[in-house]
């Protein structure tokens, strides 16, 4: 029988009448070394930790891109400070303007702002941040700590315990029942537009003091 050619083996095709029929295949292509994509090991999903990760730096940087309106005429604005050898978290953003030095945090966060006392009739306790469900305390513990980090460094300045030293949490997304921000342990937690209001206020530092106070403050805490 007759036969066809395949890689150098012989490969029988049959008769037709007296004539034989003959096919030559020619060599056959060797195989990609790509990878195929349809067998490849799939990408391994981020685990929940780090999509959660993900969430909040995204949502801080949103939520401190809310305040960059801050930086305007006569504003000093020193980001992601942290003062020397602390292992507390930095200050994200710290702005000096005639109106004082004012200690700010963002957070991205919905939900209806409301203060509780959640101890007994006899002995209610200090007041709690809630926003929604959330207990939002530690954000105004945080804050009032950073605010006590920079009136110390101010101490190295001539007349710096006399700068006034406001601490101030920005809820971006949060709905506020009352048309008034909320004070809790020299924390004033407020949304954007007031906050930037606030800073952008004439004060009584000229400006020369103005860079004074932002010089002291970039050498005493240093960027992280």
């Amino acid at each position: 029988m007759p036969s066809a050619w395949m890689n150098g083996a012989t490969v029988p095709m049959g008769r037709t009448g007296n004539t034989t029929l003959t096919c030559r295949f020619s060599s056959m292509a060797p195989m990609s070394t790509s990878p195929d994509p349809i067998h490849q090991a799939p990408t391994p999903l981020p685990s929940a930790g780090g999509r959660r990760w993900v969430q909040r730096a995204d949502g801080d940087r949103r939520a401190l891109g809310r305040l960059r309106m801050l930086e305007s005429e006569g504003v000093i604005v020193l980001n992601d400070r942290r003062a020397p050898g602390a292992a507390s978290s930095p200050i994200k953003r710290i702005a000096i303007s005639s109106g004082g030095v004012f200690v700010l945090d963002a957070k991205h966060v919905k939900g209806l702002v409301t203060t509780r006392r959640s101890g007994p009739v006899s002995n209610l306790g200090p007041d709690e941040l809630h926003v929604g469900r959330r207990n939002c305390t530690l954000w105004i513990e945080q804050v009032a700590h950073q605010m006590d980090v920079v009136r110390d460094a101010l101490e190295a300045m001539v007349g710096g315990s006399d700068v006034p030293v406001h601490a101030m949490l920005c809820l971006t997304r949060a709905e506020w029942g009352v048309a008034s921000p909320v004070e809790i342990r020299e924390v004033c937690v407020a949304w954007p537009q007031l906050i930037t209001g606030r800073v952008q206020a004439g004060g009584l530092m000229d400006s020369p003091t103005v860079r004074e106070v932002a010089g002291t403050l970039a050498d005493r805490l240093p960027a992280t």
